[in-house]
């Protein structure tokens, strides 16, 4: 049976099994992946971001993966870009578009698109909300745009703060709301978008044992040979805990002092089930996600053919 063409969305908490799943639909449905992850993008950092083998990017193109290096910056905005490319080349290929990954503002760029055809443009208002940002921070601004246009700010997340900031400079130059100026967060009511969970006892165990896999594959190595830390990707969960760790190296080969690798292990373990309580919040927000127990894929790829079919 031939299905209707358009993305479908995979998103969850680390360590839910998107990757596996991503795989296994594209197999069933001809699929390309577009990863929406904001470190799978960097070249070099593999084991700590779980990128997929190469043997399984071979078998199943993957997208967005290894762009550019690890020493360069990388934008949400550049990612909004290249990611609706790829759909829509994917979609000319006669392939299924199949967006998978755990970073929020990815997917909102991608769910949310704001449509700014109103040509208002207030130079010096944006530089005072700018200033505004930098000297209160984004919940302050997303609060400030609540108070003016209650609508768009549900749909805005505090962190979107591009967003946020050209919302108010439009509100607050024509004193009218972003729908009465045409001016519109669009959503797709026909959007395909699944999660998985379990409890979290047992999402916890299974980010535990992915970390504990990631120090056996070279995790140490890889995060050690790197040694930048000042750049914007070493910040990521996986690479900062090694910033002020006490290695050795011999003939070319790092090696954590005794304690270290340890401690290491439990700061990745402790920052990354933190950052899954954060994810889940975050597309808990998205009231048209369909969640799934972990691994169970066989109800997810029935679930989403019956959305391609309807």
């Amino acid at each position: 049976m031939s299905y209707e063409l358009q993305p479908i969305y995979i998103a969850g908490p680390t360590a839910s099994g998107k990757s596996d799943f991503a795989i296994r639909l594209a197999r069933e449905l001809d699929g390309i992946i577009i990863s929406a992850d904001s470190m799978q993008i960097y070249k070099g950092l593999d084991v700590g971001t779980a990128k997929v083998s190469k043997s399984q990017q071979a078998e199943i193109p993957h997208k967005l993966i290894d762009v550019v290096n690890y020493d360069e910056e990388f934008s949400v905005a550049q990612f909004a870009e290249l990611a609706r490319k790829e759909i829509d080349l994917a979609i000319s290929q006669g392939k299924y578009p199949i967006v998978v990954g755990g970073t929020g503002l990815y997917f909102e760029a991608l769910l949310y698109p704001m449509s700014f055809g109103n040509t208002v443009k207030n130079e010096t208002l944006r530089a005072q909300l700018q200033a505004e940002y930098q000297a209160k921070g984004g919940d302050f601004l997303h609060r400030k745009l609540g108070e003016l246009d209650a609508e768009t700010a549900k749909r805005l997340h505090p962190n979107d703060v591009k967003r946020i900031i050209r919302a108010l400079e439009i509100i607050l130059t024509t004193g009218k709301t972003l729908k009465e100026n045409g001016d519109v967060l669009r959503e797709d009511p026909n959007v395909i978008m699944i999660a998985f969970d379990t409890d979290r006892e047992k999402l916890y165990a299974r980010i535990n044992e992915r970390v504990d896999i990631m120090f056996e594959q070279g995790l140490a190595e890889e995060a050690l040979s790197i040694g930048r830390f000042d750049c914007q990707s070493m910040q990521a969960i996986g690479y900062k805990e090694f910033a002020d760790c006490k290695y050795t190296l011999e003939n070319g080969r790092y090696a954590l002092s005794d304690g270290e690798e340890d401690r290491i292990k439990n700061a990745i373990k402790q920052h990354t089930r933190n950052y899954a309580k954060r994810q889940l919040t975050w597309f808990r927000r998205y009231k048209f996600i369909k969640w799934f127990e972990c691994g169970d894929y066989g109800s997810a790829i029935q679930y989403i053919k019956s959305r391609l079919n309807r």
